[in-house]
């Protein structure tokens, strides 16, 4: 129900241990783009967490546009981040400890996957409400987003909806959690599509054609690349940026100064 979602974003947002790209967003962007149900899953979970024993369980990253160049996917349109549908925790414990195997068994009870397993030493802290790890080309989800963020929110929500296990089967996601390196996943999915996506993918088409129409309606609703100053804050798990476009920036930098050294020399030559 409406009150039900904002009285989870709203916990959300005062529990919430910003990151790096919270910080760029605001908590309350960040969070306010997750998935209505994946919101009041993880609420139920954290309060539970708080309770039990890790008084300092929260978010350290949620919604991120692939244009922020930061996760582990070489492709950032391959992140459920993108679509609101995964979160990294803070105040968990380390990779393999007491109190990360506690939060992962109450994440599972309250529908939240937490796919790689509490020992991965990457992704020990990454959670989400479905056991599919990344969004793959053909997924019905792209349509609804662009490299700045959602076209159009509804329309991702809906979309999405096909994405969230049920509680039955978010619960025994824990025994079936083990490590993948992304970039072996990426790799699995050029060949093989999981059968879970090709199933969605026609229950979903109209859906996409709804998140198109909607962005060509409403152009003004495209989110906005916001710029901070600042160092990235520190947590249980640092957010990395893809450094590819700063070298290039560099490259092109020095290319450009020695041009213009050489004509100087040219110049001063022929005087």
């Amino acid at each position: 129900m409406p009150d039900e979602i904002a009285q989870a974003r709203a916990y959300l947002v005062e529990t919430a241990s910003p990151g790096y790209t919270m910080t760029l967003q605001g908590p309350e962007i960040a969070i306010g783009r997750l998935h209505p149900e994946f919101a009041v899953r993880l609420e139920h979970a954290i309060r539970e967490a708080r309770s039990a024993g890790l008084p300092f369980a929260s978010i350290f990253s949620a919604y991120r546009p692939p244009a922020f160049g930061v996760g582990g996917f070489s492709d950032k349109f391959n992140s459920l981040h993108t679509y609101g549908l995964a979160v990294d925790m803070h105040g968990i414990g380390a990779p393999g400890s007491p109190e990360a195997q506690l939060w992962h068994e109450i994440a599972a009870k309250n529908g939240v996957v937490c796919p790689y397993g509490p020992r991965n030493r990457a992704e020990w802290n990454h959670c989400q409400p479905t056991s599919i790890r990344m969004v793959t080309r053909d997924n019905p989800l792209r349509e609804t987003v662009s490299s700045a963020g959602p076209l159009d929110l509804e329309s991702m929500f809906e979309v999405g909806n096909v994405m969230i296990e049920d509680m039955a089967s978010a619960a025994q996601s824990l025994s079936k959690a083990a490590p993948a390196p992304l970039r072996a996943l990426e790799a699995a999915a050029k060949d093989v599509e999981p059968t879970v996506l090709a199933a969605a993918r026609q229950r979903t088409k109209r859906s996409a054609r709804v998140a198109t129409r909607r962005a060509a309606e409403k152009p003004g609703r495209q989110a906005k690349v916001e710029r901070v100053a600042g160092k990235p804050t520190q947590h249980a798990k640092l957010e990395h940026v893809d450094a590819k476009s700063v070298r290039d920036a560099k490259r092109e930098h020095h290319a450009q100064t020695a041009h213009v050294e050489d004509g100087r020399r040219k110049a001063k030559s022929k005087g």
